[in-house]
């Protein structure tokens, strides 16, 4: 991780404070303008979360607080790029020197980013995650350690890994008989998430893929440097070398809004060549609009329209468990859930404190 100044860390906690201000502060005081003022002239398009997020958006309180949460992401970026680029030539010495050791690392030049990735800044992030700007680049990978404590609260734990944690403890608990001989997450970024199952399973043979070479190159050494051994892989999820049937556990966080309306058939159809007979399938992202009501949905319209995610309106609206069935798997084999957050139930945080509950949702299905 990159060690920050007295400054950068009094700044970066600044945008964390500000966060959690607007997070748990503001944010649900907009509820009020929605139950006295939107829904009553709504009526009948009350259902419909866009046109909820579009009235919502004609008060100025709400449109004071787009307007807030877009300047702190963007001053969160600003801050972590200024002190990784101070410090991007021997975070790319420290990262290399701690590779090779455990695991693997193995990249693909050749490989195209998809334009979900590349065509626009994701998360507002100048040049995405997969940029970059030397030879050994690891400050994409860097970045994202550093702002995605910042962005989250801290509410994943000192190694932002608690998703992973949260997840593992589940699939344990749901599939008490699976023993899988092979895991594989899909979008691993840093691979802060991909950890915890080689420590759940410590039997198993865990691998990652991701399309950011920057971002893998720095997993492998967060890996190593945190004792675990992980293969990391630079392909993208649509189209895997790995051989049919190679896996049991076939795992993603936080990757299907990220992709689009083609993308996602194509990743269903892989992780169904990829499993084995048994295999469990799980992909853990923010709840479908169906488990919610039409304000709380309404909710991921900043998302979409200010942070560079522009699948997560369709995606959330998807029936997923269909598309399961059409890419092999039997419908009578899907399911759906929460995992209990970890972190969340060993500090006795109130679940309320973030919109995820102190809790994970994820479905998926049994090969």
């Amino acid at each position: 991780m990159p060690t920050p100044t007295h400054d950068e860390a009094a700044h970066e906690i600044f945008c964390q404070n500000l966060a959690v201000k607007l997070e748990a502060g503001i944010r649900p005081q907009l509820r009020g303008l929605y139950e006295q003022h939107v829904k009553p002239d709504l009526g009948e398009q009350n259902h419909n979360p866009r046109t909820i997020a579009k009235a919502m958006r004609k008060f100025d309180r709400t449109r004071l607080w787009y307007r807030l949460r877009t300047d702190n992401q963007d001053r969160m970026y600003t801050i972590s790029a200024e002190m990784i680029d101070g410090q991007i030539e021997s975070l790319a010495t420290k990262a290399k020197a701690n590779s090779g050791k455990l695991g693997s690392l193995r990249l693909d030049p050749a490989l195209k980013v998809p334009g979900y990735l590349s065509e626009l800044d994701i998360h507002r992030k100048p040049g995405g995650y997969h940029t970059e700007f030397m030879a050994d680049d690891v400050a994409a990978g860097a970045q994202y350690d550093r702002t995605i404590t910042v962005h989250n609260m801290g509410s994943q734990g000192p190694n932002n890994d608690d998703p992973g944690l949260s997840l593992a403890a589940e699939i344990k608990r749901r599939f008490p008989k699976l023993n899988p001989r092979r895991i594989l997450d899909l979008g691993c970024t840093i691979g802060n998430n991909t950890l915890p199952y080689a420590d759940a399973f410590p039997d198993a043979e865990v691998h990652g893929i991701d399309c950011s070479a920057p971002c893998l190159r720095y997993a492998h050494a967060r890996a190593n440097a945190l004792g675990a051994s992980v293969h990391f892989h630079q392909m993208n999820a649509e189209q895997m070398s790995f051989a049919a049937g190679s896996f049991d556990l076939v795992i993603s966080r936080i990757l299907l809004h990220e992709t689009s309306s083609a993308a996602l058939p194509r990743i269903f159809r892989e992780c169904s060549r990829l499993l084995s007979t048994g295999g469990v399938m799980l992909h853990s992202d923010a709840p479908q609009f169906n488990e919610m009501d039409a304000y709380r949905a309404s909710l991921r319209d900043w998302d979409a329209t200010c942070n560079n995610e522009p699948f997560m309106l369709t995606v959330y609206n998807l029936a997923l468990e269909d598309m399961y069935a059409e890419a092999d798997f039997e419908r009578t084999r899907t399911f759906r859930g929460y995992a209990p957050s970890v972190h969340f139930q060993q500090h006795r945080t109130d679940p309320h404190a973030t919109r995820s509950g102190g809790q994970y949702f994820f479905t998926g299905a049994i090969k």
